[in-house]
């Protein structure tokens, strides 16, 4: 008797047991459903396919799941990216022979007389705000809706890629007209590069006119044979979490219940927070290295006899951020082409902006090896705005633009934003085009 009561008290206490997992399994399910639909709008169930739209979020904040180092040394330009990576036959976007992010080769020649062509110069954000699909037909439609460009057939040319800063924008301009690239107008969007790169570059001892050392230091490393072994090592720490991504976003693809979703989701995101820390890391290595082998390297770098005081480093930089617009400014005047200058917002830049909790989270670092630049910078080029107005740039501050927008602007911890700040980055372009435009009639 005394066993047969054990043995059916074990029994209730297994299925009690189940019925509380049972019960904890269905209210995970449940949240994590409520979770999917706050965040994607529709019901987990129902679902299409989500890779490619996860693998897209990932790389516009600068992951590139499918190669280690895809940018290349160039002869003229510093780099660009490899021929043919991160094609998009949905888009028919690739890079083209060029190294550029675009729909078309160039240069590339008008098919019809309506076409108006626009170049856009600068770093990742003008990479952005020429090839996002979405953002390019916004931007098309706005101008279209004046009367000016009704009728015309809006042609971006994308001349922008990662880390770009003056004077690499008056190079590649001239480079591509030389070549008989026909433009109508010109959009250049910097600032940001100008000052938090350049700063980078001035704590590395590398002259602050020279490309992004922190694109240009690992191709000529690689090139030179002489990275420090922490950075190799960093390297293959990159190379692994890239697996560990395509892995979890493989992952996310097959999951049958909303809970497998939602936990895949948090490990990604873990991910790609582990993904900037070990890139940081591996900056600041390669920032620490000294190198003493200038002489026997096939890839040469200017190097600086010191690091320049801050007063003098910025003013270095906006001078030559000054010069570089004048420069493209009067090459694109001789041509009756018109030439617009932006400075974009950033968020490291004080402004009367009020952070969303979100963006709290995601777009602010206290670590970032870019806040300093930004915030001694920023006042300096600002400081230029009168005189490059006095020399006829068209010129406009967009420093401010996001202050008044409370939703999510920015959507990681460097300098890009979100569809809601791309849209008022684009409304903000196109007006100041338009304004300048009609003022010239």
């Amino acid at each position: 008797m005394k066993d047969s009561t054990l043995l059916n008290n074990g029994k209730n206490l297994l299925i009690l047991i189940a019925v509380n997992l049972a019960i904890a399994f269905i209210c995970l399910e449940a949240l994590s459903l409520a979770f999917y639909f706050i965040n994607q709008k529709h019901f987990f169930y129902t679902r299409i396919k989500t890779q490619e739209k996860v693998v897209e979020d990932i790389e516009r904040i600068g992951i590139r799941l499918d190669e280690s180092i895809v940018e290349r040394l160039h002869p003229f330009f510093g780099y660009v990216l490899k021929q043919g990576a991160f094609t998009n036959e949905k888009l028919k976007l690739k890079v083209n022979k060029h190294g550029f992010f675009s729909l078309y080769e160039y240069p590339f020649i008008k098919t019809n007389k309506n076409q108006f062509i626009i170049g856009v110069f600068g770093g990742s954000v003008a990479n952005n705000f020429a090839v996002d699909e979405y953002i390019n037909q916004i931007f098309s439609k706005k101008l279209r809706s004046y009367p000016e460009f009704a009728d015309r057939e809006i042609v971006v040319l994308n001349f922008g890629n990662g880390g770009y800063k003056q004077p690499q924008q008056l190079l590649i301009l001239n480079y591509f007209l030389a070549l008989g690239q026909e433009l109508d107008l010109v959009i250049n969007i910097d600032g940001f590069n100008e000052v938090a790169l350049s700063d980078l570059n001035n704590k590395a001892k590398v002259e602050v006119g020279m490309p992004s050392v922190q694109h240009i230091q690992p191709l000529a490393g690689l090139a030179n044979n002489n990275l420090p072994p922490e950075a190799m090592s960093s390297i293959v720490e990159i190379n692994e979490n890239k697996k560990q991504l395509k892995a979890g976003i493989d992952q996310l693809q097959t999951c049958q219940l909303a809970l497998c979703h939602a936990v895949t989701s948090l490990q990604v995101k873990q991910l790609v927070n582990n993904y900037q820390q070990a890139v940081v890391k591996y900056d600041s290595q390669v920032k620490q290295s000294k190198s003493d082998t200038v002489n026997s390297d096939i890839v040469y770098i200017p190097k600086a006899d010191s690091v320049l005081q801050d007063a003098a480093a910025f003013e270095k930089m906006a001078s030559m951020w000054y010069e570089s617009s004048i420069g493209m400014n009067q090459i694109l005047s001789s041509r009756k082409i018109k030439y617009f200058h932006f400075i974009q917002p950033n968020q490291y830049y004080p402004t009367k902006r009020a952070f969303t909790a979100k963006e709290k989270e995601i777009a602010l670092n206290k670590e970032s090896p870019y806040i300093e630049g930004v915030k001694k910078g920023y006042p300096v080029l600002l400081s230029k705005v009168d005189d490059l107005q006095k020399a006829r740039v068209n010129i406009f501050s967009a420093v401010n633009i996001l202050d008044n927008t409370k939703e999510t602007v920015y959507k990681d911890a460097c300098c890009h934003y979100n569809s809601v700040g791309e849209q008022v980055l684009v409304n903000y372009v196109s007006r100041s085009i338009i304004k300048i435009v009609r003022e010239s009639k």
